[in-house]
């Protein structure tokens, strides 16, 4: 079996980055919503606000919850609930803490692996929960424009020109989406030695040639993964994409619950349908966990539905991405301490 020579610290692991997402992310907060902020004291609190608080904190816990069963449902058992709750918890903050565009999959592999799992294994487990996740975005947009139209997607009140680009980026992401899905099905399902045989040949190439033995090692895990997933049941199959939208579906209600706080009513399928297209702006961003891309984004995506501003924005990044990184700053070094004495 192939030796791993990594070492037993988290890729990016230091505590202290994770004030850098923190500061962009209140730096932009401040800097472009700070007379909201100072208003703050005007705004008054009811008892649909405290239920509205405590809904939003609910669908958080839902949110989480339902990754974690996914997690446990994918792993076959080898993970209980702890590990599944740790694994989550980690894979959400090394995503708060790396670039959009990266994601935190690359570390989550290392996170399964380091709970026990085979390299393949861990592989195949992350590409099943991006699968669940693409089929979640691929069937919820259609649906959106079969009940209410495309329009429903693109911020009102801006330029013809904006409104267009809004538009042009928003369906080509949903296209990058349903090529990404069915790349994923290609490599799990439906010709998983096709695949492997064009990874290895990319590995063949001279720059990449010294690598080519821990490729080969990991297809074989690979593939061994693949036909364990591909005996999976179809019960098992329909649990993990049930609770996938669960999941997402909880995390874009989070927002509605917030403007709850603020507002007697909430349009909420055209707020729940606005954060569709804005998902496809925060997954481009080059900042750690879209700092200051979705704080700026937000208010923007939300013109014409609703009146978003500062505090309201603070409460919604809280709740959906500084919670993240400041757990995970705190079980970091305990996992860590965990593992290396597992190892040792």
């Amino acid at each position: 079996m192939f030796k791993s020579k990594e070492k037993d610290t988290f890729p990016g692991g230091h505590r202290y980055k994770a004030f850098i997402p923190t500061i962009m992310g209140l730096g932009a907060i401040f800097y472009l919503y700070g007379d909201d902020l100072v208003e703050v004291n005007d705004i008054v609190f009811s008892y649909r606000s405290a239920w509205a608080l405590a809904g939003a904190i609910g669908l958080v816990v839902i949110r989480d919850l339902a990754y974690m069963a996914r997690v446990k449902i994918l792993s076959m058992g080898q993970f209980n609930w702890r590990t599944s709750l740790h694994v989550v918890l980690l894979w959400e903050f090394a995503s708060a803490i790396t670039p959009s565009v990266i994601g935190g999959s690359p570390i989550a592999i290392f996170i399964m692996k380091r709970e026990g799992m085979t390299l393949g294994r861990s592989v195949a487990t992350v590409l099943a929960t991006s699968l669940m996740d693409e089929l979640f975005y691929v069937f919820v947009v259609p649906i959106f424009v079969f009940v209410i139209g495309t329009e429903v997607f693109i911020p009102e009140g801006l330029s013809e020109t904006a409104q267009l680009s809004i538009q042009s980026v928003f369906w080509t992401g949903y296209s990058i989406h349903c090529v990404l899905t069915l790349l994923i099905l290609c490599v799990l399902f439906i010709s998983p030695k096709r695949t492997r045989e064009i990874f290895l040949t990319l590995f063949r190439m001279r720059l990449l040639r010294r690598w080519k033995r821990w490729a080969e090692t990991l297809t074989d895990e690979w593939m061994h993964a693949s036909e364990s997933l591909k005996g999976a049941t179809a019960t098992m199959w329909l649990k993990t994409l049930g609770v996938t939208f669960v999941s997402w579906t909880s995390r874009f209600l989070i927002l509605n619950a917030v403007l709850y706080i603020f507002f007697d009513s909430v349009q909420n399928v055209e707020v729940f349908a606005r954060q569709l297209s804005l998902w496809i702006a925060m997954l481009v961003s080059p900042t750690p966990g879209a700092s200051g891309i979705a704080e700026f984004s937000l208010p923007i995506f939300m013109q014409g539905v609703a009146l978003v501003g500062g505090v309201s924005v603070l409460v919604w990044r809280i709740l959906t991405y500084f919670i993240y990184l400041i757990i995970g700053s705190i079980l970091l070094p305990r996992w860590l301490m965990k593992i290396n004495t597992k190892s040792s």
